[in-house]
């Protein structure tokens, strides 16, 4: 018969160990991020970056995603809305979440979100057509599922060197299509089910201090400031000034990416 799941619950070592060896016991596992231990034996993460000719670049290093506190979710968005894929990479071993931005250079792109109304609210489950200079890009909107993490109902798509999309085309769950033509890439747009204009996303990036004690990385004792790179460690807060406002409030510390390379 299964029983409820306690986490609370601690279980006393069952015989001696030998810790000279490295053997040790946890009462509770729950409790290891808080007593500074994890299970990882220090394994590294990896970014492999998508070189364009079905081969891959190993930017684990010079990319400083390359952890060793347990990773165990990873959420890839375009947090700051600069048409780049940045990371948010959460951990078991302890430290806060850490945002990595993207700062490699782009090509063009566009930014994509749904609103529905005879289909539910995110368009979840539309599929969408971008024709551009004669050739189709087919995306769908299902929102990727990682191990405690989720990414957002939206789409980036990487258009090489389009100067315009000759049309949209969006198939909706409901099984309405709408159609767009000669649409501006380079920025971040909301389309509707209802087919009335497209509006233009933008957003406000705030960044503040929200220790007791100033943060820093340079250890001079300055407070955390907003700038270009979001280097130092605050709180950044997002908010959209669409008709639907969202607001991601993070406790990070960002790191950069490199700049010697495209993702598109």
């Amino acid at each position: 018969m299964s029983q409820p799941l306690d986490r609370t619950k601690r279980i006393k070592e069952l015989g001696p160990l030998d810790r000279e060896l490295g053997e040790f016991w946890v009462e509770n596992p729950f409790l290891m991020p808080q007593m500074g231990e994890n299970l990882s034996a220090y394994e590294t993460n990896c970014l492999f970056m998508n070189r364009g000719d079905l081969k891959f670049v190993d930017g684990s290093f010079s990319s400083n995603v390359n952890l060793d506190s347990d990773s165990r979710s990873a959420v890839p968005a375009d947090f700051n809305r600069d048409g780049k894929v940045d990371l948010l990479v959460g951990s078991v071993g302890g430290g806060p979440l850490r945002l990595f931005r993207n700062q490699l250079p782009t090509r063009s792109w566009l930014g994509v979100r749904l609103r529905g109304s005879d289909s539910n609210a995110s368009g979840i489950g539309a599929r969408l057509v971008f024709h551009v200079n004669d050739r189709k890009i087919y995306r769908d909107v299902f929102p990727a599922n990682g191990f405690f993490g989720t990414a957002p109902s939206e789409l980036l798509v990487g258009l090489g060197e389009a100067a315009v999309i000759e049309k949209i085309e969006i198939r909706w769950p409901s099984g309405h299509v709408s159609e767009i033509d000669s649409v501006t890439p380079n920025r971040w747009v909301e389309i509707f089910e209802d087919d009335r204009e497209p509006s233009e996303i933008t957003l406000q990036v705030n960044c503040s201090s929200t220790a007791k004690e100033p943060m820093t990385l340079d250890g001079k004792g300055a407070h955390p400031t907003c700038h270009q790179g979001f280097r130092r460690t605050g709180r950044i807060q997002i908010a959209s000034t669409t008709t639907n406002p969202s607001v991601l409030s993070l406790l990070t510390r960002t790191s950069i990416w490199p700049s010697s390379s495209t993702l598109y």
